[in-house]
């Protein structure tokens, strides 16, 4: 069985200016088939996220002492139970700092792997739904949310026992909806960012410009579109993206092309490990902005092609227009000629 320990908490606060209120389990959970199936559905999400941040534990264990308690529990110092009861009540304690209402739902366990343990933290939230009754009358039901993750935390614990100076062994996901809240979970675990995934995506896609910028426009579209799938399949399969992989991937003949290529670079320095941002690097194969009532979304190959842009006068002109856009301008066209008569 995957999951070695395992145990279910509550967190919740409903008025402001109240402390949040704490419900802990004593023992750890039996973990069953619906435990399993939860864990899997939740690692999923957790592995297709986009955005997720890099980092390793604060050397501040006096005001993150998150990292401290996790190593008793490694060394057997103190139980599993004990541990995450610890962690609650320091969770607790920064959230009563924040103003926020919440309900949330801690999940906390160790996974057993081949490649070695981990340990999962997630904030999972519930959802409310309608279900019919044995008298077929309609009730509400709470179940919890498994479509999303706002707030999960993944540490490899032999990279965290071997790790080497600024390599990354934490994987946290923070969403943006709850700013305050999210801030406390980050101070809860103690992160540290070490890997500044905005820069990384930003340099990869400066190095690709310059590598296809010789190309033809045919050429220059698959090879982005060849780095982005790569990427995002790595990001799928939560690794990193090895420079010398993408550079096989890019091109087969000359497997080691592009690594030499981002590595000649003066400018721009590529690491040999990557964890850029897909959704910023979907920039690569596809162009989108909306405003101002106006939403457009396009292949980047179709740039000066049938998509030109004139800087100058901040102009764009569209020269092949799809065909059902054709047709809903003609209709609006036809519509407003006959009102006006």
């Amino acid at each position: 069985m995957a999951i070695q320990s395992l145990i279910y908490h509550k967190i919740s606060r409903w008025q402001e200016d109240q402390p949040a209120t704490l419900r802990l389990r004593e023992q750890k959970n039996q973990v069953g088939a619906d435990d399993e199936g939860l864990f899997a559905q939740l690692k999923k999400l957790f592995q297709f996220r986009a955005g997720k941040y890099y980092g390793v534990f604060s050397d501040d264990h006096s005001q993150f002492p998150f990292a401290s308690y996790l190593n008793e529990a490694y060394n057997s110092k103190i139980s599993f139970e004990q541990f995450a009861t610890l962690y609650m009540q320091h969770l607790k304690e920064l959230c009563d700092k924040t103003s926020e209402s919440f309900e949330l739902y801690p999940v906390i366990l160790m996974e057993e792997r081949a490649d070695g343990p981990r340990c999962y933290i997630f904030l999972l939230e519930n959802q409310a739904g309608l279900q019919l009754d044995r008298s077929l009358s309609l009730d509400t039901s709470e179940f919890l949310n498994t479509s999303k993750l706002e707030f999960a935390l993944r540490i490899d614990l032999d990279d965290w026992k071997n790790a080497e100076a600024g390599t990354p062994y934490l994987t946290m996901i923070r969403g943006r909806g709850q700013a305050k809240l999210g801030e406390a979970f980050t101070q809860s675990i103690g992160f540290q960012n070490s890997i500044d995934t905005k820069q990384e995506t930003e340099t990869l896609m400066e190095v690709l410009a310059a590598y296809t910028k010789n190309n033809d426009v045919k050429d220059a579209a698959n090879i982005r579109q060849k780095a982005y799938d790569f990427c995002v399949e790595q990001q799928q399969l939560g690794e990193p993206v090895p420079l010398n992989d993408l550079s096989v991937c890019l091109n087969e003949q000359q497997p080691n092309n592009f690594a030499e290529f981002a590595q000649a670079q003066e400018q721009v320095k590529l690491n040999e490990q990557i964890r850029p941002d897909t959704r910023k690097l979907k920039h690569l194969v596809r162009l989108s902005g909306k405003g101002n009532g106006l939403s457009l979304s396009f292949s980047s190959d179709l740039i000066q092609q049938t998509i030109l842009f004139d800087e100058q006068s901040d102009t764009i002109t569209i020269t092949a227009i799809p065909k059902s856009l054709k047709k809903q301008l003609l209709e609006h066209l036809q519509e407003s000629q006959s009102s006006e008569k």
